[in-house]
């Protein structure tokens, strides 16, 4: 009986130290503007409460879903997200000159404290405590490693694509795609 009971108390200690996602609905997703009521979705993630990371990848060789459990560091790094608004991750809202950018653009979105929070971005103009966690998701997000696998999950992607398009317009400082321009020799 001291032994079942010493084992619970200690798996309740465990438990109650295990680290726990504080961002809840978390969403990353990364898209083309086709026009400007259209957009492709190239990738969905979606964060639960306790870290898993389910992921939609839209691929040359297909649709594919995968799945992958956060270990304790990687929940602690993506709750610093939720430490401030994304809108004071960026650090600027301009290419610099002669830059230009081909990337797709990326959204996240978040509940904290109940509010909303989301932010459409392009990497270069984010700031590196951003990148830290976004290259630490995106390791996880683009390893599509054939264990996780899953048969898929349910996505409202016009729903989505609606908040997309919304917040498009609010983050209205994002460049076009676009190539440097050739240099002068």
């Amino acid at each position: 009986m001291k032994k079942t009971l010493l084992f619970f108390s200690i798996l309740l200690s465990v438990l109650s130290f295990s680290q726990k996602n504080n961002l809840k609905n978390f969403q990353i997703v990364s898209y083309e503007i086709e026009s400007p009521d259209k957009i492709t979705f190239n990738s969905y993630s979606r964060i639960s409460g306790n870290g898993k990371l389910d992921v939609f990848i839209s691929g040359y060789r297909g649709n594919a879903y995968y799945s992958y459990q956060l270990d304790e560091n990687e929940i602690k790094k993506l709750n610093e997200l939720g430490k401030d608004h994304p809108e004071n991750f960026v650090e600027r809202r301009q290419l610099q000159p002669n830059e230009g950018y081909a990337g797709s653009r990326n959204y996240i979105s978040f509940l904290k404290n109940g509010k909303q929070q989301s932010i459409c971005f392009i990497i270069p103009f984010m700031n590196s405590d951003f990148k830290e966690v976004l290259k630490m998701l995106e390791d996880k997000i683009y390893s599509q490693k054939d264990a996780a696998k899953i048969p898929g999950f349910k996505i409202d992607f016009e729903k989505l694509e609606n908040e997309i398009l919304k917040q498009n317009e609010i983050d209205n400082y994002l460049p076009q795609k676009s190539l440097p321009p050739p240099s002068m020799r």
